[in-house]
């Protein structure tokens, strides 16, 4: 579909739906005017069991369940709905998808009863724009840590509930006596090291990686970090530790700092594995052609717990969504497969999963994966991937006048490209520069910018079109 064609599809609905309207003010019909199918309806689903940067204010688009306004006319003079950019009706429509999602199903924690909602709900609406839709059943395996600390072990240990932090060692026990090391900068550690001892970190400043790497070097058996916000939050680890490492929220970690203060409290650390269900959304149209090639596009669905999730990844989500609404018609040399990936927070479990049930020769054909993560918040958009990609995102971009870069190769980006980047497939990731609120309660809908949202969509349209002018022989 062309840039032209795009524009067509989404204005031509607005000028009918005001041509209507004039005809039943004039009295020419007693009929009412049809909800405009720019509006993105309401889809009945059935329920699942039970620092501080600068806000910049941003337009607020209309709800996705109200029709939108049609210009004023009258019965003697038709007006047509005054011009707005591709990019203006693409902000519109991200936006109003996310104020739904974030409204009605968020959160929606990795591997639980909000996550299949939420599955659901996609599912129905996916089916709605006319894609033969299924689910992708798959299990992850999710550890559940438990901190259990006194100062003296005679009388009834203080439990606390701790998170995972992803990519270190996590199924064993262990125990020691808890140091406090500050924010684990060099000089935070003490000079005789931490043989057998577990580190207690305060979260910010330096990755994760890097605060367990040294008090890994200085001899601890274990960190725990804590938050440096209200609540806890998941981590993840780039390049893995081997020892194990949690998360627990700040008011827990100011309560063993005091402790620490008072004394040398032992806590002892026990990680256990346990199996959940979780799933994978997967919508396709099949393409006639021969060649029987495939391009993913996809985002993940899941958030971290206690979070709208909104720009991670309600945004990416939302930009695929309304990327699988508008060219639903459209037709490519090849089959759009979209995947809605679950569990991504916990260790990238769907796309994984998706990835290892290919064949060879589904691999094969799989001639490039388009990544949404992340795309909701700051001032410009970021592209990581393969070159060729990266370079069609770039001259895109320039066109449409989005702001981006191009950030360089996928090594080291963790997001669901990742497992299709590994067995060869080129990809391509999306997303914005401001990443302070993810996996935190602050990721609201209040600091998404519909613009990036719109630009991403945009982009992701016309990166199809270029793959199938790619694609011809």
């Amino acid at each position: 579909m062309t840039p032209e064609s795009l524009k067509a599809r989404l204005i031509l609905p607005l000028i009918a739906t005001a041509v209507i309207i004039l005809i039943v003010c004039g009295g020419q019909a007693e009929v009412a005017a049809p909800p405009s199918p720019t509006a993105i309806p309401p889809t009945s689903t059935p329920l699942a069991p039970s620092p501080e940067p600068t806000q910049t204010a941003t337009p607020v688009p209309p709800s996705p369940t109200s029709t939108p306004v049609p210009p004023t006319a009258t019965a003697t003079a038709v007006q047509t709905p005054s011009a707005q950019t591709t990019d203006t009706l693409l902000e519109e429509k991200t936006f109003a998808f996310l104020e739904h999602l974030t409204t009605e199903y968020s959160p929606r924690e990795s591997a639980t009863d909000e996550e299949l909602a939420a599955a659901h709900f996609l599912r129905n609406r996916l089916e709605d724009m006319g894609y033969d839709v299924y689910i992708q059943d798959f299990e992850v395996s999710n550890a559940l840590p438990v901190v259990e600390f006194s100062l003296d072990f005679t009388s009834t240990p203080e439990v606390i509930e701790a998170l995972p932090i992803s990519g270190s060692v996590l199924d064993k026990t262990l125990m020691g006596t808890i140091v406090e090391v500050g924010q684990a900068f060099e000089d935070d550690v003490p000079s005789e090291g931490l043989t057998d001892k577990i580190a207690l970190i305060e979260r910010g400043t330096i990755t994760f990686q890097e605060k367990v790497d040294r008090v890994a070097e200085a001899g601890a058996i274990g960190a725990i970090i804590f938050n440096n916000e209200p609540g806890n939050f998941r981590g993840r680890l780039i390049s893995g530790s081997y020892i194990p490492a949690v998360s627990i929220t700040r008011a827990d970690g100011l309560r063993l700092r005091e402790l620490v203060e008072q004394g040398k409290p032992t806590a002892k650390v026990s990680i256990e594995q346990t199996l959940l269900p979780s799933r994978n959304v997967i919508a396709e149209k099949r393409s006639g052609a021969e060649s029987g090639e495939t391009v993913i596009v996809g985002a993940h669905y899941d958030t971290t717990p206690d979070t709208q999730g909104a720009n991670d990844n309600g945004s990416g989500l939302s930009v695929v969504m309304t990327m699988a609404e508008l060219t639903a018609g459209a037709e490519y040399p090849f089959t759009v497969r979209f995947v809605l990936f679950g569990s991504e927070e916990i260790g990238l479990f769907g796309s994984r999963h998706y990835v290892d049930t290919l064949s060879e020769r589904e691999v094969e054909a799989t001639i490039a994966m388009l990544n949404f993560d992340v795309p909701g918040s700051g001032d410009h958009l970021d592209f990581i991937g393969s070159r060729e990609l990266t370079d069609h995102a770039t001259e895109i971009a320039e066109e449409i006048e989005a702001k981006a870069a191009d950030a360089g190769l996928p090594e080291g980006a963790i997001s669901d490209h990742a497992p299709f980047h590994e067995v060869g497939i080129p990809v391509i990731f999306i997303l914005a520069n401001d990443l302070s609120r993810i996996n935190s309660p602050a990721d609201d809908i209040e600091w998404v910018n519909p613009t990036l949202m719109g630009w991403s969509a945009d982009i992701g349209i016309r990166l199809l079109e270029q793959l199938a002018e790619d694609s011809e022989p």
